[in-house]
């Protein structure tokens, strides 16, 4: 019996102190809701400015939001038109479309488009305007990850460039190779559907 007292007493004591440390519900939820409310009125500011910008013809364009370009998208199976929005990243575009820029388990086992594993790489077909594609040229990550193996071969073609990367502001047309990585220069790759994971998008 005094050693389950004791059990009693000594089990009160750490309740006591743990609940000291505690911090009660009541004072995060109001913090959390002060938050949120924050982000929509910067959201709702923002909105306001870009119409007001545009309106005066001093920013960008809203009616330009809408406009579409065209990606032709080259595998050994077919040639698919892409009609996504102007200004999109590739590599997003084309995963809401359905179609994956990721060769077979890459779908799945890949970075999420911050530009590190390489295994959305496509070939660029050279176009006429240089407007096309923003960056212009390889980027920083680019040039590190395509110079990096797999990729990185002297036969490998100077037009690869991150699917990720890439913001489509003209038609353009690119083509996927075959390896895990799209790395090879000869064949091209088949075509995968898409497979959205957790941060895809």
């Amino acid at each position: 019996m005094k050693s389950q007292l004791t059990r009693i007493s000594l089990f009160t004591a750490m309740f006591r102190v743990t609940k000291s440390f505690l911090v009660p519900p009541s004072s995060i939820r109001p913090q959390i809701r002060v938050r949120t409310l924050q982000s929509r009125h910067r959201k709702q500011y923002n909105a306001i400015r870009l119409t007001s910008s545009s309106s005066n013809n001093n920013g960008c364009d809203i009616d330009n939001l809408d406009e579409e370009v065209n990606v032709i998208f080259k595998t050994s199976s077919n040639e698919k038109n892409i009609p996504i929005q102007k200004g999109e990243i590739l590599r997003s575009a084309m995963l809401k479309r359905g179609i994956s820029p990721h060769n077979g388990r890459a779908r799945l086992i890949n970075c999420r488009g911050l530009g590190t594993c390489g295994t959305c790489a496509v070939e660029v077909v050279p176009v006429e305007t240089d407007e096309a594609i923003e960056p212009k040229e390889r980027n920083t990550k680019e040039r590190l990850r395509l110079n990096f193996p797999p990729h990185g071969s002297s036969d490998q073609s100077s037009n690869l460039r991150l699917a990720c990367q890439m913001q489509v502001n003209g038609d353009i047309s690119v083509q996927k190779r075959t390896g895990f990585w799209g790395q090879d220069t000869g064949d091209l790759a088949e075509e995968f559907e898409s497979q959205l994971w957790f941060g895809d998008l």
